[in-house]
């Protein structure tokens, strides 16, 4: 028998319906702060039919709102001022949402995230993922890998005054006519503009154009707090959310380089946050803000606009009256922020953006993305045939599906990401991210198949993360508040307390192997984080002896070759020798350089197999990692 304060006794009496609806009803939901040590079991019961347990289990449409958002549900100024506590647990305990209070002992207080002590916690939480960041970034010692040294030569163009132009050229879906040439048309602008800011506070070099991401990357568990808060308004939900997003898996290496993925992380995330908020209120700030991240977004990444697509989704689905203002603020705004930039690319190209992009909506193969004069477009796509196409899409659909399991979902995260969207899934509050999972996976397996595996889902799923975080935590409440009832000797909140603590350190764990495996080590044939390249700073040596100081060459990743020797460069083109000199005579170069990644129809030209007059072999540097590196002289 438990006993309760005479107090909380003449407060149960008070509760309309009798002495026994109101003791019934304050041991299914209440958490007396008078007595830290009292557990109990909430229990799920049919609720009243009338007065203050009517109202707060009352419902408006498909999709529920708290009870303050409900037309008609508010309480009297008569009831708040007799139990106020009663009313706020009440509040919280939606029919979406019947096991919310449960979860742990905290006080479901809306007003929590404004508390001192949940500031405090944010603060500690943004010290210890700056510390992780800082951590994980110093051991890196060059941008790493392809697209990082474009978006880090794209910054130190715009800090000596080059504008947005590349001094290579790294495909050739555009037609470039030739060096230097327009920026930024395939991949977007932002991660180099946040790098280019940061060189004008701290001069010219990696660790600089590092900064911003460390901070960026450093804000994403502050969001996967506030995400992770709103499932259950448990300061352990957004806890255990934000230390999933500091101890990412797979992502720990890349938040801190000059890579897209902190940038959308945040933006992406934001936006699917205030667009979720806006359909839960009703308030037209919400969706300027989240047309606005939308707008971030793709400056960020050119699948950005599919952030816009899930607003308006997920407003169709939810058939929320927000009114035509609010209907229009999304969109206005996200023109509102990349206005200038499509200004930018009608003066250098004449169109909004670059026709580029969605060409590789009919690549048959990922090299084409480097082909040169070859036809891609619809005609050629449905020539390739149903069976192979079908098979790109199974293939892609399953790379996909396992990228999301293993990268975004830390592999042990699944099946409780899964039961937790699953209870989610008519909180409006999370519609916005439940429309864009879908949607993401729908674009990077059906329409973008080649570069969707390849990489497009791992960097655009970064937006998921906070959610899927927070989805995490409330699948194993779930889970654990089952198994409690076959064994009705576990303490509940403390088996969720313990579970959330093993998940975090499997994470942490996982995340220490991963990175030391990447950066440290290498793996699976991958040389180590900052030995990966190394060749392409032998190789610039032996240039500036033997090569005039304006000689094009040709190589595997031109923004690599150039971030190393500064010397105008092209991509190898995805075809033969016939190909090859065709892109020499119209660019004029005169230096072909073959590793190891060559292109297949270059195999045999690589291995010495057959010869031609035109294209002679000049010299070969041995590489512990990437074999021999081979250059030629071409004379075309």
């Amino acid at each position: 028998m438990v006993n309760i304060p005479a107090e909380r006794r003449k407060e149960a009496e008070s509760v309309p319906g009798g002495p026994l609806m109101g003791f019934k009803e304050l041991f299914r939901v209440w958490q007396s702060p008078s007595r830290p040590d009292l557990k109990l079991r909430a229990e799920r019961s049919k609720p009243a039919e009338s007065g203050l347990l009517a109202r707060a289990s009352a419902r408006s449409g498909r999709f529920q709102r708290p009870l303050a958002a409900q037309p008609g549900a508010s309480s009297s100024r008569q009831d708040r001022r007799r139990y106020p506590n009663y009313l706020n647990l009440l509040q919280q305990a939606s029919p979406a949402q019947p096991d919310a209070l449960a979860s742990d002992t905290t006080e479901h207080d809306p007003t929590i995230l404004r508390s001192h002590n949940t500031k405090y916690a944010l603060l500690i939480l943004l010290l210890v993922a700056l510390l992780v960041r800082v951590l994980t970034a110093l051991p890196l010692q060059v941008p790493g890998y392809m697209d990082a040294y474009y978006y880090y030569v794209g910054a130190t163009s715009l800090y000596r005054g080059l504008g947005f132009n590349d001094p290579f050229i790294w495909n050739y879906l555009d037609d470039p006519a030739g060096i230097p040439h327009p920026s930024h048309l395939y991949w977007m602008p932002l991660p180099s503009v946040l790098a280019y800011l940061s060189f004008l506070l701290f001069g010219e070099s990696f660790r600089a154009a590092q900064l911003p991401f460390i901070v960026l990357s450093a804000l994403l568990p502050l969001v996967a707090y506030a995400v992770g808060y709103q499932v259950a308004h448990s300061r352990r939900h957004g806890v255990c959310a934000a230390l999933f997003a500091v101890f990412s898996g797979f992502y720990v290496a890349y938040w801190v380089t000059t890579d897209n993925f902190a940038p959308f992380a945040v933006f992406g995330s934001l936006c699917l946050l205030a667009a979720g908020l806006g359909l839960r209120d009703g308030r037209g700030r919400w969706f300027a803000l989240a047309g606005a991240l939308a707008g971030l977004a793709h400056l960020t990444r050119a699948d950005g606009p599919l952030l816009l697509a899930a607003i308006y989704v997920a407003l169709l689905i939810a058939r929320r009256d927000v009114g035509v203002r609010s209907f229009l603020l999304p969109v206005l705004c996200y023109l509102l922020v990349m206005a200038p930039w499509f200004a930018r690319n009608f003066l250098v190209i004449g169109a909004p953006l670059s026709p580029a992009g969605t060409t590789t909506l009919w690549l048959t193969n990922y090299d084409d993305l480097y082909s040169f004069g070859k036809e891609l477009s619809w005609r050629t796509y449905l020539a390739w045939g149903w069976d192979s196409i079908l098979r790109a899409k199974l293939h892609a659909a399953w790379i996909n599906f396992q990228r999301l399991w293993a990268e975004a979902l830390m592999i042990f995260l699944l099946p409780f990401a899964a039961i937790g969207a699953w209870r989610l899934r008519r909180r409006v509050e999370f519609l916005p991210a439940l429309v864009y999972v879908p949607l993401l996976y729908a674009t990077m397996t059906l329409a973008f198949t080649e570069p969707g595996w390849r990489g497009g889902w791992f960097h655009s799923s970064t937006a998921l993360l906070p959610f899927l975080y927070a989805a995490a935590v409330d699948g194993l409440d779930a889970l654990v508040g089952w198994a409690a009832r076959l064994r009705r000797t576990w303490d509940v909140v403390q088996a969720r307390r313990v579970f959330s603590v093993g998940l975090v350190a499997l994470a942490v764990l996982l995340s220490g192997y991963l990175y030391s495996e990447r950066v440290m080590v290498g793996r699976l044939g991958t040389p180590p984080w900052n030995q990966r390249d190394q060749v392409y700073s032998h190789l610039a040596a032996w240039l500036d002896e033997h090569a005039p100081s304006d000689a094009v060459a040709m190589v595997n990743s031109p923004p690599t070759f150039y971030y190393f020797s500064e010397r105008p460069c092209l991509s190898v083109p995805n075809g033969d020798v016939e190909t090859l000199l065709a892109v020499a005579r119209r660019y004029g170069s005169d230096v072909l350089i073959l590793d190891r990644n060559r292109p297949d129809p270059l195999a045999t030209l690589y291995t010495g197999e057959i010869a031609d007059p035109r294209v002679e072999l000049w010299a070969t540097l041995d590489d512990d990692y990437v074999g021999p590196v081979r250059v030629y002289r071409l004379r075309p």
